[in-house]
């Protein structure tokens, strides 16, 4: 038997049941005129929902959890008996949960042999992003994975087709925090979205920001370009204190302002430079959990996919002369430091062995003993959480 399944994830806003409360049916009538026989929502939607009003929109559609519970998340893998498992999640957006939720969807489906259908929730008011991944897997195959609204039709029961394990090996790089190719846009959707959120909850129509010849102040800016984009506001609010040639002209490519302040100040600092040289931010932390290295490789994605030879080869130039220190080697250390506090002669080996090939023994050691005399957890600030900073357990094998 063929049916049709969807999962959606309407924007919630803070204080704005009424609009809520119409993303949410309109959310239930896309699926409805789909043709789907299931639509999963995310978790945590408001209390005050009128379910009357839910399910006329639905139908004979059955809305998961606001008509039918949902399975939390940690459960997706214990549940053997079920053809569909319609899993509403409240995941917070990171850069890394985008591929946890994908596996996590992938191994579910691979080893109960059924269908896994996500929902993850939309919103969030820039410290903590939700961006509404939706994810329908069958049998181990990620048959839809996009924000905001997926669907697709699939076959109950199908048990006997059970998908190669090893088709759900884990694509996360080896080098970690450095994400896939087409996750680097992500990045600056996380961090762009957060500052749009924090723009409205505060009022913000201008902001202010500086740029110069890091990677990560160049970041900060197209931060702010596609916030104000997204707010449908003119890019002239964007005041820009420029630092250079080559940052005067990105800033003449890009159409904002040189000069002056705005609103809402925006701090380019990123997660590198707060742990090596404690500097932690002044106002708007839109990199505070961005490591150096990752700016790099998404201003470059940035400059080599925008189009435009005015704006791409004066930020490939800054890109360039940013790598002068070895970021990767840092930021390798950092995210074993901060993610599962590893201490200095563990994470020795695992530096050499990864980077030998590509650094000489006398840099790597002046990199470790540098990162291992200044080193100390950066403390929490006003910015999106793009890449998490939580404590797990210390990995093994080390």
């Amino acid at each position: 038997m063929k049916i049709k399944l969807a999962a959606a994830a309407p924007e919630i806003l803070p204080g704005q049941p009424g609009r809520n409360m119409a993303n949410v049916l309109a959310a239930i009538s896309r699926a409805r005129d789909d043709g789907c026989s299931i639509l999963v929502l995310p978790a945590d939607l408001p209390e005050d929902m009128n379910r009357g009003a839910i399910e006329r929109q639905a139908g004979k559609m059955t809305v998961y959890p606001l008509m039918e519970p949902s399975l939390p998340r940690e459960e997706l893998l214990h549940h053997h008996d079920l053809d569909i498992m319609c899993c509403s999640s409240s995941t917070a957006a990171t850069v890394a949960s985008h591929y946890e939720n994908v596996n996590l969807a992938g191994l579910a489906s691979h080893e109960n042999m059924s269908v896994v259908v996500m929902a993850c929730p939309m919103g969030g008011d820039g410290g903590t992003l939700y961006t509404g991944q939706c994810i329908i897997a069958q049998n181990g195959a990620i048959l839809e994975n996009a924000d905001g609204y997926v669907m697709a039709r699939v076959s109950i029961p199908s048990r006997e087709t059970k998908a190669p394990v090893e088709e759900l090996v884990s694509d996360q790089p080896h080098t970690p925090w450095t994400p896939l190719p087409e996750l680097l846009p992500r990045v600056l959707k996380l961090q762009s979205e957060g500052l749009a959120r924090r723009m409205m909850s505060v009022g913000a129509t201008q902001l202010t920001v500086s740029i110069g010849r890091t990677a990560s102040s160049l970041l900060a800016l197209a931060a702010c370009v596609q916030a104000v984009d997204k707010l449908k506001l003119s890019r002239k609010n964007i005041h820009v204190t420029a630092d250079g040639n080559r940052a005067n002209a990105i800033a003449a490519a890009l159409g904002v302002t040189v000069g002056g302040q705005g609103g809402l100040t925006v701090d380019g600092t990123d997660l590198t430079v707060r742990v090596l040289d404690g500097t932690e931010p002044a106002g708007y932390a839109v990199n505070a959990t961005v490591p150096r290295s990752v700016a790099g490789l998404v201003m470059r994605h940035y400059a080599n996919t925008c189009g435009d030879m005015a704006l791409s080869v004066p930020i490939r130039s800054i890109c360039l002369d940013d790598t002068a220190r070895p970021w990767k080697l840092y930021d390798f250390l950092l995210h074993f430091s901060l993610v599962y506090d590893l201490p200095k002669w563990s994470q020795a080996r695992l530096l050499e062995d990864t980077f030998e090939e590509e650094y000489d023994l006398e840099t790597i050691q002046k990199v470790l003993d540098e990162f291992f005399d200044v080193y100390r957890r950066p403390a929490p600030c006003d910015g999106p959480a793009v890449f998490s900073l939580d404590v797990h357990p210390p990995v093994t094998n080390v």
